[in-house]
């Protein structure tokens, strides 16, 4: 029987029946050239079913069945076991293997580093080594090793006691190698570990470094307690059990009730990742402002206190631009699986980027796996581990540029994360001009996620009349400006022609002369006015054209954007106040003497209907630029308090304009009261359609109000 057959013989065995098959009955006998290919994956095959089935059973269990086992042990074959368990939940390390198999422990090292997962790896160089050991029990210098927290390619982590300052530290022990220390002594912020100090150990080349202590353990910790439960039950509380779970296996003692953790237990999953990925990415803008890339993001690297908050640790590998002598080079390397396309290739010694290339984006599409990892439970692009190390850094930028996989793809579009997927796929974008420019635009994006409002106002481009508007944006500008000028010029003219014809009846031919002719002017020099003032900004809302914008640039069109409702009311109003004199004079100069009561008519009426080319255009224009014009013109990482006056302007705009539309119909009654029966329909018509217009006006003006207020308190989030 052929190894395949085999093999699916023994699939189907374990398919057909609820007790698990015995290897025995599919091996050939012991002399056969078959067995000793077949039984390593019988074995394989087995653990994973066995394991999926919470059927706990090691390699070495099967000398039973398989007395030559020893001899057809490989590293392959116990690399194999320790992804089945880990995929299965089980907690495993690769310490663990190298006490088991201490003969395979070279072996063994070299194929964990292939693990994306959990090993940090100096790509440019040896991995730096200290002759110095530690254990629990141990006392060195002012610290008594309590226990052991982690241990990692760089550096073991202890839990120990000060006892000058009689307080817990986590205790870094690693080799004396490059700038950590001066890296972290820059770095003051919440959501990073703050460092206490340092001691060397030159005889031994070692470093310890003490720190904060964070006891509820890491992200990767939080992630692989997610297995525990379906994706539907996860929530802030899935999230302080597993703190809590890893504070009672420390014998830490769990915190009292506090507003953080009620917060964090009320929120749903999307919020709770939302909430530690702001913070992560507020971290990461203050690290690379002072000129430190991490480099070695990944959820093993996020520590979390007890009370739940998410905080950065391990800079072995980062680079601090500041700190003298560190170059991009001297520590290059990460973790796989969590490193952007353009960092692998730095990695490859077959490639011709330079670390010295890579900036503060490349942490941030680290940043996009971690928070992509901890929503759906699963890394987002599809790994194959068996590849050699090589075949990794090769083939792993192309993966990259290939985007996620469709299941990953799937995962995240099926999540009720509000824009939480769009904003990890724009993390993940291969090409770093893609991605969010810093960590301050990622997390005040995210923050948008936790205001549906602000968000819809912001993101939403999918709205019929918001694509109309986007497509065409001076043509819409300029046809909600027409609409109620020309509503007001078919008023002005049957208005005034009656007064002419009842009045003066041999000037009509005259009045229709100037009518065209003013028309003509006024409308064709508003069209080209607002075109002019308005060019500028719908043209920086185009992609191509900011790329070559500077952010003060952009700023500028951000605060004549938020001016154009203003400019189309100053226009339409201007127009109409210098047509108002012109129709009489002109009519004045072609005909001869006319009655001052046409002056009257013609002031009034034109001015009424400056009135409504001031109010109606304003509400629209500022609308349509609030909701379709700003959102494009936002760059996160330049947005600042300086904004606000702008907007408080707007809102203080929208007042005047709503007196305006108010008074329309106020000065129609007015007037309809103080006149005599000539002409009294058209006014009749022009109050009520005030009333109606002012009704209109009130709707937009609340609309315009309520997301004035939603942009203030945004900004005002994003630039504190």
């Amino acid at each position: 029987m052929r190894l395949t057959d085999t093999l699916e013989a023994f699939s189907q065995a374990w398919s057909s029946s609820s007790l698990p098959p015995s290897i025995i009955d599919f091996l050939p006998e012991i002399d056969s050239a078959l067995r000793s290919k077949l039984a390593p994956e019988l074995i394989k095959l087995d653990l994973e079913q066995r394991w999926q089935l919470g059927l706990r059973r090691l390699v070495e269990d099967y000398s039973i069945d398989i007395p030559e086992l020893d001899s057809l042990m490989s590293v392959e074959l116990l690399f194999e076991e320790y992804h089945i368990r880990k995929t299965a939940g089980d907690r495993v390390s690769p310490t663990e293997y190298f006490k088991r198999f201490p003969t395979m422990a070279g072996d063994l090292d070299g194929l964990f580093r292939m693990d994306p997962a959990l090993r940090s790896t100096f790509l440019r160089g040896e991995t730096p080594s200290t002759s110095l050991h530690l254990s629990p029990g141990d006392t060195i210098d002012d610290f008594d090793i309590l226990l052991t927290l982690g241990k990692g390619t760089f550096a073991t982590v202890f839990l120990a006691r000060q006892n000058s300052m009689q307080r817990m530290v986590a205790l870094k022990l690693s080799a004396d190698h490059g700038s950590e220390p001066q890296t972290l002594a820059k770095l003051d912020h919440d959501n990073i570990i703050r460092v206490y100090d340092q001691r060397l150990f030159p005889a031994k080349s070692a470093r310890l470094l003490y720190m904060q202590y964070a006891a509820g353990g890491t992200l990767s910790d939080i992630i692989r307690s997610l297995k525990d439960s379906t994706a539907s039950e996860w929530n802030g509380k899935t999230y302080l059990k597993a703190i809590d779970s890893i504070l009672d296996d420390r014998g830490e003692s769990r915190p009292a009730e506090s507003e953080i953790r009620r917060r964090i237990a009320a929120m749903t999953w999307p919020q709770l990742v939302c909430w530690v990925g702001i913070q992560l990415a507020q971290a990461l803008d203050y690290a690379h402002r002072a000129g430190v890339l991490h480099r070695d993001i990944k959820p093993a690297n996020v520590l979390i206190t007890a009370e739940g908050v998410p905080k950065f640790a391990d800079f072995n590998i980062s680079f601090g631009a500041t700190v003298q002598g560190a170059t991009a080079e001297a520590s290059l390397g990460g973790s796989l699986a969590y490193m952007s396309p353009e960092q692998l290739e730095a990695c490859n010694p077959r490639h011709i980027r330079q670390a010295s290339q890579l900036d503060g984006r490349s942490d941030l599409f680290s940043l996009g796996v971690v928070i992509c990892e901890l929503l759906i439970g699963q890394r987002p692009f599809a790994e194959d581990r068996r590849k050699s190390w090589s075949t990794w850094l090769d083939t792993m930028p192309e993966q990259r540029r290939r985007g996620l996989s469709d299941a990953n793809l799937q995962a995240l579009l099926a999540t009720e994360s509000s824009g939480l997927n769009e904003i990890i796929c724009r993390c993940l974008e291969p090409n770093p001009d893609d991605r969010f420019f810093t960590g301050a635009a990622l997390a005040n994006s995210i923050d948008l996620c936790l205001n549906p409002e602000a968000r819809r106002l912001l993101c939403d481009t999918q709205t019929r009349w918001k694509k109309i508007v986007s497509r065409w944006p001076l043509t819409s500008i300029i046809t909600v400006t027409l609409i109620p000028n020309i509503v007001g010029g078919i008023f002005n003219f049957f208005y005034n022609r009656g007064e002419i014809q009842s009045l003066i009846p041999d000037a009509d031919p005259i009045f229709m002369r100037i009518q065209y002719t003013i028309n003509l002017i006024a409308f064709t020099t508003g069209i080209v006015i607002a075109f002019w003032l308005a060019r500028s900004v719908t043209h920086a809302t185009r992609v191509d054209v900011q790329s070559c914008l500077s952010q003060l640039e952009m700023a500028r069109q951000r605060r004549r954007c938020l001016g154009l409702g203003n400019v189309a009311s100053l226009v339409g109003l201007a127009l109409w106040l210098v047509a108002a004199p012109a129709y009489p004079v002109l009519l004045h100069a072609m005909r001869g003497e006319v009655p001052a009561v046409i002056y009257g008519h013609f002031v009034v009426s034109l001015a009424l209907c400056g009135l409504i080319a001031a109010a109606y255009p304003f509400f629209a224009v500022s609308i349509m630029a609030l909701r379709c014009f700003y959102p494009r013109l936002v760059r996160w990482e330049s947005i600042s308090a300086d904004e606000l006056p702008a907007l408080k302007g707007l809102a203080r705009a929208g007042w005047l304009h709503l007196i305006l539309a108010a008074s329309v119909p106020m000065l129609s009654i007015t007037i309809l009261a103080l006149s005599g029966l000539d002409r009294r329909t058209a006014l009749v018509e022009l109050a009520a359609g005030g009333v109606l217009g002012f009704g209109l006006a009130v709707s937009a003006f609340r609309l315009l109000q309520h997301d004035i207020q939603i942009l203030m308190r945004v900004i005002e989030r994003s630039a504190r």
